[in-house]
């Protein structure tokens, strides 16, 4: 084991997403910001619709500066991101901000896998790519779950205080991003801006990863949509701050637990693992809308409601690692950087489409009815995303033929 694959578990910990922020920034945006629901929906869009718009430079900034240095400056620029929600008190400024974040997002989604990836290819140990990314991910929200028990004792003293923590390990995990060794023969050759879009359009003639972007634009909508959604029925509920906190300290934990066990779920469900997540996520959105229109003891309403956010936040948790992992495998070090900043505009398309769409249907609706509506429609839509991708994805990366593998040819050639 090399020093990266040492590291890399500690830093995802640390710089995964970020530490406290998660649980309580519906808060701290609605009570300390005056930000409405719909309003906290339309900055996550602005979010996702800046990461779509970084990626492509962004990708070329990785190929020029290395994995390594784009590790360190996405993590400067959550830094930033991070002081600018604190001093900000304008929707405006909070939009700026999330043009600052967006450009740290992309600079480390593109490389921190990427390191890991390269580092396990030099040791011959590509098949534990989940294991790791999986131990690193899932210590993050276990951290993020303990942190959540005392979130809210620091939002009631202080609502600036988990804000400050916020910070702290997001400088931790900047330090942290320091220690890892570069990988430079790793980066592919630098391209003319023509040759990279020449790229886009091969990476869209394969079956494979058009059918992981299809499925991907509405999973990473409906688990974006659905965050906010789940905060705003367990405030509905009449839950305190403190109770608040202990919620999602339970349910973040969940999707660390998610995390641990995908490599177990896939064991059993093998090529089934997608549909099976997509099915299962959009009924229980479904589910979590009836209950609470239906459900007029609002305790009994709780209890149900936790049992499915549960279950929802095990699904989004083995997700996560398992859409990284098909990236992975069914493409070569020459071409994965390209097509995982495609994969993450079309996220970022879904992202912000349903973000948008479900801000006005809130607004008007509520968020049952929101969560029913969403429900509905996006299990038809999860229908005809199954059907197109049946038998395109699921395997070990030793188990594609050879020229299923997109970019062995030019690896080939090489």
């Amino acid at each position: 084991m090399n020093r990266n694959e040492k590291i890399y578990p500690v830093y995802r910990m640390f710089g995964y997403e970020y530490l406290f922020y998660m649980v309580i920034a519906f808060l701290f945006f609605t009570i300390t910001k005056g930000i409405t629901v719909a309003q906290i929906m339309y900055l996550s869009a602005f979010s996702a619709v800046f990461i779509a718009a970084f990626q492509i430079p962004t990708n070329y900034v990785v190929e020029k500066i290395g994995l390594k240095k784009s590790m360190i400056f996405g993590n400067l620029f959550w830094i930033i991101h991070i002081i600018m929600i604190m001093a900000g008190s304008s929707f405006t400024t909070f939009v700026i901000a999330e043009a600052i974040c967006a450009i740290g997002t992309c600079l480390k989604t593109l490389s921190e896998t990427q390191m890991l990836y390269a580092s396990l290819k030099k040791t011959n140990n590509k098949k534990n790519f989940a294991k790791i990314e999986g131990k690193g991910v899932s210590w993050y929200y276990y951290l993020e779950a303990i942190s959540a028990i005392f979130v809210g004792f620091l939002f009631q003293i202080n609502s600036y205080l988990p804000i400050i923590c916020t910070l702290t390990f997001a400088i931790i995990a900047f330090v942290t991003s320091m220690f890892f060794d570069d990988i430079k023969d790793y980066m592919t050759e630098k391209c003319s801006i023509k040759e990279y879009l020449k790229g886009f359009k091969l990476v869209l003639k394969s079956k494979r990863i058009i059918s992981l972007f299809m499925y991907s634009f509405l999973m990473s909508g409906l688990i974006k949509v659905t965050d906010t959604i789940q905060k705003s029925t367990i405030v509905e509920l009449g839950v305190s701050a403190i109770e608040y906190s202990l919620i999602f300290a339970v349910l973040t934990l969940c999707i660390g637990i998610g995390s641990s066990i995908q490599y177990k779920i896939e064991d059993v469900l093998k090529r089934k693992t997608l549909r099976f997540t997509g099915y299962s996520f959009t009924i229980l959105i479904l589910m979590l809308g009836i209950f609470n229109t239906i459900c007029s003891d609002k305790k009994i309403a709780l209890i149900i409601s936790i049992a499915i956010l549960i279950m929802q936040n095990v699904l989004s948790g083995s997700y996560r690692i398992s859409v990284k992992k098909y990236m992975n495998n069914f493409t070569t070090h020459i071409v994965r950087g390209k097509i995982l900043s495609v994969f993450y505009i079309f996220e970022s398309i879904g992202k912000a489409t349903l973000l948008f769409v479900c801000g006005l249907i809130i607004d008007n609706a509520g968020t049952n009815k929101t969560a029913i509506i969403l429900g509905i429609v996006s299990m038809g839509i999860i229908y005809l995303i199954v059907r197109f991708m049946n038998n395109k994805l699921g395997l070990n990366a030793e188990e594609y033929a050879k020229d299923e593998i997109f970019g062995i040819d030019i690896e080939e050639e090489k």
